[in-house]
Formats: C-alpha cells, structure tokens, sequence
C-alpha cells in the first residue's frame, strides 16, 4: 500500500464508530482529513497522539479518504499544555484556520509561521499577545489587513486614525462621522503586532482595559470581513 507522510497540526477531531476518530489536521499543503481506527482503545500508541492541539507527522494511506497508519510527535509545547489561558488562545487559533482557510491559500507559508507561533505561545507570559499577533497576520494573510501607514481614501500619510469597525485608516480631511475612530497612540499596540517578526516579539504587558479595547477592535474585525466569531474565543474572554 502506498503512503504518505506530512507535518499536521491536529485542528479538530470527531468520533468514528466506537474506537476511530476522523481527523481534521492542518498541513504545508491544506486542512487534511483522515480515519484514525481502533485509536480510542486504551492499547492504541497512537491514542496519545492523536488529539486537538497536538504537532505530529502523520503517515497515511493514498486513498480518496485516507487512513491513519502511523504518527509521531514532533512538539508537545508542555507550556501551553500547562496553562489554560494559552490552551484556549491554541484553541482559537485552531478555529480561525479551520473555519477560515481554503484550497487557494499559500499553505507553507502559514502552516511555517503557525510553528512559530506555536513555540512563542509555549514560551511566553502574554499569551493574548501572541494570539493578536496571530489573529492581525492571520487576517493579513486572508487579504483583509489594516494598512496602517496611509489613508484608505487618499494614500495621505499623516494625522490617521483607525474606523474599529472597518478597519479602514483615515486622514483628517476624509474622517467619517459614521466611523468610531482612535488615534496612533491607541491604535499603536496593533500596528506593532502586525508587523512584528513574531520570533523578535516584546509583550506590552497591558492592563485588562487596554487588552479588552484592543481584542474588541479584532473581533469586530473579523465579524465585519469573515462573519467569524469562535467559541474558544467567547471561553477566553471569561477567563482574563
């Protein structure tokens, strides 16, 4: 039988009969779905392996619906596992590709930069940091990112502010009073968070209302380009 083997990040899986999971593994090359059988049994040594969160190789069966036929662990990220903030940002994260990805997009480069996010959420003390910098990039990526240097109307480059709504920059001559809008000095944490290289990152270590006024501009964001909002994310608002 021909095989397989690719890095996964395991997004989500669902019960298959009484001992099989279906996976739904994020890879260089898309969201894959696979069977894992007979994993949910107590003898199983790939039952350990196969759960949400966990960064594996997974070699599979080259069918229309492959088969899981055997994995290994490439990272555990102990720290995140060990931390229930972190574990719920993992879990937004995990969300966000799943409901949002699709075949067109350039995979490699986001699957390389989740690896990096990953090993930057296990080590760090601002977890909800690191997931603004994942959620601003993600959405970068997707083609909906805040150009934050000119204005969305006339490309000028001074006296900005940000619609938190849209996302949309705007100049002082072209401001809509529609528009709820903040200056640069609200807006920087973000701006920064963009463009940070997330392997260089410095937390700001923000008190709960700034951390709640900038995760609400990214969520309103994200509601008014994608329509997504994620449970993991409604669970981690409870839990700072």
């Amino acid at each position: 039988m021909m095989l397989s083997e690719e890095a996964a990040y395991i997004l989500k899986t669902v019960d298959y009969g009484e001992h099989g999971k279906i996976l739904y593994a994020y890879t260089a090359s898309g969201i894959k779905n696979a069977i894992a059988r007979g994993v949910k049994k107590m003898q199983s040594p790939l039952r350990h392996l196969v759960q949400s969160g966990m960064l594996i190789t997974m070699e599979l069966s080259k069918s229309k619906f492959p088969t899981l036929k055997d994995a290994r662990m490439l990272t555990y990220h102990q720290g995140i596992r060990d931390d229930i903030l972190k574990t719920t940002v993992a879990a937004t994260i995990r969300e966000l590709i799943y409901f949002n990805v699709n075949e067109h997009d350039d995979h490699p480069k986001l699957f390389a930069f989740l690896k990096k996010v990953l090993t930057a959420l296990d080590k760090t003390d601002a977890p909800l940091e690191v997931l603004m910098i994942f959620e601003l990039k993600f959405l970068y990526f997707l083609g909906y990112g805040i150009s934050f240097n000119k204005c969305s109307l006339c490309h000028a480059t001074k006296h900005l502010q940000l619609d938190i709504y849209t996302g949309m920059m705007f100049c002082e001559a072209h401001s809509d009073a529609l528009a709820v809008l903040i200056k640069e000095p609200e807006y920087a944490p973000l701006k920064y968070y963009l463009h940070v290289d997330i392997e260089k990152f410095k937390p700001y270590h923000h008190n709960k209302t700034t951390l709640n006024t900038l995760t609400n501009i990214i969520d309103g964001l994200y509601e008014s380009h994608l329509s997504t909002k994620t449970k993991a994310k409604k669970l981690l608002k409870t839990l700072y």
